[in-house]
C-alpha cells in the first residue's frame, strides 16, 4: 500500500498514541484499494505515523475496501466502520456500477481490539445498496447520541455526479439493523450545494463537516445540526464553506 492513499481519520486509544485509518492501492491487486492502518510513534495526533505491514481489511475478490472511520462504543470498545468497494469490480456504467446485475456495496463494520489494529471475528454488514442509491454507498461515518441511538451517514450515487448525497440511517444496535431516513440529509440543490459527500459528524452530534463542488473543485463546508430523538429527524443550520480547502479538482476520488 505504497501509492494512490486517500480518506483518513483518526482516533486515540487508551495508551494516549493515535491510530490512523486509510485507503490505500494494494500492491498485488491492481487498482484496488485496502484498508491500511498506521499508528502514531509518540501522543501527538500530528504523528509521525508507522504504517502497519498488513492492511486491516482487503476483500480484494470483492472489490477491496474503502473509506474508513473509527468508532468508540460506549463501553470503550473500538470499532472501524468502511466501504466494500463492490462497484470497482461491477458490470460497466456509472461509477462501474449501473449495469445489472448491480454487484453488492456494502458498508461493513469490524469490532478492534483496544490496539485498534487488531480485528476481533469477521466484519458485519450493517448496510448495502438499495434502488434509492444507484451504483453505491460510501464514506459511512456512525455517532451514538445520548439517548442510545446510532446513526449512520453515508453518500449514494456517484461523486462524479450531482446525484452525489448525505444520507442517514439510524438504529439502537451498532450492528442494526439500520433504518434509512426518508430523504437524503444533503442533495444537490439544497443550500445551493451541488453534489454534497463524504460527511464526518462531530462525537457531540453538533456539526457536521462535508465536501461538495466548488467551481472545478471540491470545498469542505461545515453545518450546525440538531438530531432531534422523537422522530430521528436531523435539522442543519448555520452552513459555513473553508474557500481555502479547494484544492481537490471535482472528478477526483471523494
Amino acid at each position: 500500500m505504497k501509492v494512490n492513499h486517500w480518506a483518513p481519520d483518526v482516533i486515540q486509544r487508551d495508551d494516549g498514541k493515535f491510530v490512523m485509518y486509510y485507503s490505500g492501492e494494494a500492491n498485488n491487486y491492481g487498482s484496488h484499494h485496502c484498508v491500511g492502518v498506521a499508528v502514531s510513534n509518540g501522543t501527538s495526533p500530528l504523528g509521525p505515523y508507522i504504517p502497519e505491514d498488513k492492511p486491516l481489511a482487503c476483500p480484494h475478490k470483492h472489490g477491496g475496501a474503502i473509506d474508513p472511520s473509527p468508532f468508540r462504543d460506549s463501553d470503550g470498545t473500538l470499532y472501524v466502520v468502511y466501504k466494500g468497494d463492490g462497484n470497482s469490480v461491477g458490470h460497466g456504467g456509472n461509477c462501474n456500477n449501473s449495469k445489472k446485475p448491480l454487484v453488492s456495496v456494502p458498508i461493513l463494520l469490524q469490532e478492534l481490539k483496544s490496539d485498534g489494529i487488531t480485528p476481533v471475528g469477521e466484519p458485519v454488514k450493517i448496510l448495502d445498496i438499495d434502488d434509492t442509491d444507484g451504483p453505491l454507498v460510501e464514506a459511512p461515518d456512525i455517532l451514538l447520541t445520548e439517548d442510545g441511538t446510532y446513526y449512520l451517514f453515508f453518500s449514494s450515487h456517484c461523486y462524479v455526479s450531482l446525484g452525489y448525497n448525505v444520507k442517514y440511517a439510524y438504529s439502537k444496535s451498532l450492528k442494526g439493523p439500520y433504518v434509512r431516513a426518508d430523504r437524503p440529509l444533503l442533495q444537490t440543490g439544497d443550500w445551493g450545494l451541488e453534489a454534497p459527500g463524504g460527511a464526518t459528524v462531530s462525537t457531540d452530534g453538533s456539526k457536521i463537516v462535508f465536501h461538495a463542488n466548488c467551481g472545478q473543485f471540491r470545498c469542505m463546508w461545515s453545518a450546525a445540526i440538531d438530531i432531534r430523538s422523537n422522530n430521528n429527524t436531523i435539522v442543519m443550520s448555520k452552513l459555513v464553506v473553508d474557500q481555502e480547502s479547494n484544492s481537490t479538482k471535482s472528478t477526483g476520488n471523494s
